[in-house]
């Protein structure tokens, strides 16, 4: 199993921003052996999952794994019938409209519509970010079951001096306790600087929140009157697409 872990360990260092990497880029951001990662990585070419670049000879993600991505996207629906969702929100609101998948201790966008104006929030696919920060993820965070939630946010302010962490904890779990109770949330700049977030939760058959659906503009558009109808999209789009992920489910 630490060899499992090792492996998939390698493979989500691959990034937007990272997706060319070597071996011994690897081996420094996870601690692995360099003749351990020589040997994953050659077992990830043979598969498909990896590709060796011949001019640097460094690596990056394999066909093998867009085709799983193609199937995780029949899988969840994340096709049209979604897209079109989507887009009717962003619309409606004028503004970019996002998919997320909780994925660990982070949000995942899985599926954007873009804002039809010029001025509007840059998010991009495969984006990940905490769970603790920003309405995507603090939706989903909010319904956890008390011991994981707890255990996310030791995590991410393990870097802390005690104090200031439990002060900061106690802060957050106050916030999440209001999101609970109104079942939506609202970030200001928490993530990007002028942008205003709004997010609903997203629930499997067994009452789990499994994603999150975001409405996200500047907020020198924001006015409280705009911020209350994309509140109302913003639900009534998680409600709908609650209704796909259950129907598949």
């Amino acid at each position: 199993m630490k060899s499992l872990d090792q492996a998939l360990c390698l493979l989500a260092r691959f990034s937007a921003d990272a997706p060319l990497l070597g071996v011994r880029e690897l081996s420094a951001s996870t601690g692995i052996s360099s003749s351990a990662v020589q040997r994953m990585l050659a077992t990830f070419q043979q598969h498909g999952f990896v590709q060796q670049c011949p001019q640097t000879r460094k690596y990056r993600l394999g066909s093998r794994l867009w085709e799983l991505g193609l199937l995780f996207r029949q899988q969840f629906q994340l096709g049209d019938v979604l897209q079109d969702l989507l887009q009717a929100a962003a619309e409606t609101t004028g503004e970019t409209v996002y998919l997320n998948m909780l994925e660990g201790d982070e949000a995942l966008c899985v599926q954007i519509a873009e804002s039809p104006e010029s001025v509007k929030v840059a998010i991009r696919l495969g984006e990940r970010t905490p769970l603790h920060a920003g309405s995507r993820g603090r939706v989903m965070l909010a319904f956890l079951p008390p011991p994981r939630r707890a255990a996310i946010l030791n995590a991410a302010l393990a870097g802390m001096p005690p104090e200031e962490a439990a002060a900061r904890s106690e802060g957050i779990e106050a916030s999440l306790a209001e999101v609970r109770a109104k079942g939506w949330c609202q970030s200001n700049g928490e993530r990007l600087d002028g942008v205003v977030g709004l997010s609903g939760p997203i629930f499997d058959l067994q009452e789990k929140v499994i994603a999150s659906v975001t409405v996200g503009g500047p907020a020198t558009r924001m006015t409280k009157a705009k911020v209350e109808r994309c509140r109302a999209s913003v639900l009534a789009l998680a409600h709908e697409l609650q209704a796909h992920f259950r129907n598949f489910g």
